[in-house]
């Protein structure tokens, strides 16, 4: 090798080595606050709203091993939607424990959310009048408990409330049209086992909270072992018999057209082979989880609030009067898309509920580079979430009585449960808001009409515990819902 050449080989190396080894410019980074555990996972809101108070609009905090960036209102539009600095899906993917979503070669969440947009939404009637009498049977099997009762009967809530949703999803995923119990027992506990895995119970459980990293690696060992083997391998392989009977015929008439598989193969352009299989397969493990799991504990949620602020009964079971239709075929009085629709004030309890029920770090953003924000620059790769009460129950976007429950609070606006804002985002915000909001909201309307319609509802002592105060998003709150039957039922 010439001399001239041997100097552009070590010009070229020295340049590279540098560039490896050189210090990283330091950045200006928010202030790291120490909160205690106690704080963190006992009063968490008042603790990050006093920290936001005191040292600026973001600062950040470690939880969990873990360190998470908080900012207030101010910054919550910025981090929320500026998807070039800020993601959705991989935010999403290190908050559920599931770093592994951003190496596959397809987006899961964003699979997940064009399935939901294009294959549900457009027939979101038709859906739901396949879906509505799954839902009204099993409100109607636990209001039954409560039939010549003379005093209120306590009832399970939570088992009746995952079963419809359990049995409604598998019709809606794979067009499962029959009560199959081993089926609707199976998609629960994937349903569970699925949340354990993504952290939505961590902050409950002293060894999750305390040891947060070998909790997660043990938790994925049991993911990878048992819950997808065993667990969801009766779906799994139900979804598979289908696809192969497709491969096998070039056809797709055995496959329910009205399900989310059969949208899924359609969309394909062709009949999928194996490796667009296992990726239908993870679809459906997917949106097994995110619509049992959140719709459920939403709707534990809205009715023992319901309990607990009974005054709102009697009106409720007045409109539910007024937007009944006549069932053509029997005569009887029925619920229907329209008569969702019109409840104009259940729609406006929910919408209440969500928005005070004590939200704080509900949704997340990871940074994709280096951010300029509120002064300082969040690193490359960094957790961030805003603070969803300091939007939620500002005075400046809600009025004086912003931090106050007002049932009735968004009738005759146009500001729907389902409907998302700056200032509004229990589903979310920017692209990523979730697309299934509108399915969610119609569902726990159709089951609180056609509970509040068979039975009154109170809570024991007239309250409830909130388990975990950091995650009210996804971990529903705990009581004893009591029953007693209504003189005349409305349906």
């Amino acid at each position: 090798m010439d001399p001239t050449t041997t100097c552009a080989v070590i010009s070229i190396a020295l340049i590279v080595l540098y560039s490896f080894t050189r210090p990283r410019k330091e950045l200006n980074t928010p202030p790291i606050i120490h909160l205690s555990d106690e704080a963190l996972f006992q009063y968490p809101r008042q603790a990050y709203e006093a920290a936001l108070q005191q040292h600026g609009s973001v600062i950040g905090v470690y939880r969990k091993n873990r360190l998470e960036y908080i900012v207030d209102e101010s910054l919550a539009l910025q981090v929320l939607t500026n998807d070039s600095l800020f993601s959705a899906e991989r935010g999403t993917a290190a908050i559920l424990n599931m770093p592994i979503l951003n190496a596959l070669p397809y987006s899961l969440i964003g699979s997940l959310d064009k399935l939901v947009t294009k294959g549900v939404t457009p027939i979101l009637e038709r859906q739901l009048q396949r879906l509505g009498p799954i839902f009204q049977r099993h409100m109607f099997e636990l209001a039954a408990k409560a039939d010549d009762a003379k005093a209120p009967v306590p009832v399970e809530l939570a088992h009746s409330v995952h079963e419809a949703m359990a049995q409604s999803m598998l019709l809606l995923i794979i067009g499962e049209k029959e009560a199959d119990h081993d089926l609707i027992a199976a998609a629960i506990k994937v349903a569970f086992d699925v949340a354990i895995v993504a952290g939505i119970y961590q902050n409950i459980g002293y060894w999750s909270r305390t040891f947060p990293s070998t909790w997660r690696a043990f938790i994925w060992i049991r993911l990878m072992i048992f819950t997808i083997p065993w667990t969801f391998r009766r779906i799994g392989w139900r979804v598979w018999k289908d696809l192969k009977q497709a491969r096998e015929t070039g056809k797709t008439d055995h496959i329910d057209p009205d399900c989310l598989v059969h949208y899924l193969v359609k969309d394909n352009g062709r009949i999928p082979g194996f490796t667009e299989s296992i990726w239908i397969i993870s679809l459906t493990l997917g949106i097994t989880f995110a619509s049992i799991h959140q719709t459920s504990a939403v709707i534990v949620w809205v009715i023992y609030e319901l309990a607990v602020r009974r005054e709102y009964l009697p009106e409720l079971r007045k409109e539910l009067s007024s937007i009944l239709e006549t069932d053509p075929d029997t005569g009887k009085p029925a619920l229907t898309f329209a008569s969702l629709r019109n409840a104009e004030l259940l729609d406006s309890f929910i919408r209440e509920v969500l928005r005070m029920k004590g939200d704080t770090i509900a949704v997340f953003r990871l940074s994709t580079k280096d951010a300029p924000l509120g002064g300082y620059v969040i690193p490359k790769g960094s957790l961030i979430t805003p603070i969803a009460t300091l939007s939620h129950e500002n005075p400046k976007n809600w009025g004086e009585d912003a931090n106050k429950f007002i049932g009735d609070r968004w009738v005759g606006t146009d500001k729907t449960a389902a409907s998302v804002s700056t200032s509004y985002w229990p589903f979310g915000l920017g692209r990523f808001a979730c697309p299934g909001r509108y399915l969610a909201v119609a569902e726990i309307k159709l089951m609180i009409l056609t509970l509040i319609s068979r039975v009154d509802i109170f809570m024991e002592g007239g309250k409830y515990e909130i388990i975990d105060p950091l995650n009210t998003v996804a971990v529903p709150p705990r009581g004893q819902l009591l029953f007693l039957p209504l003189e005349k039922p409305l349906l």
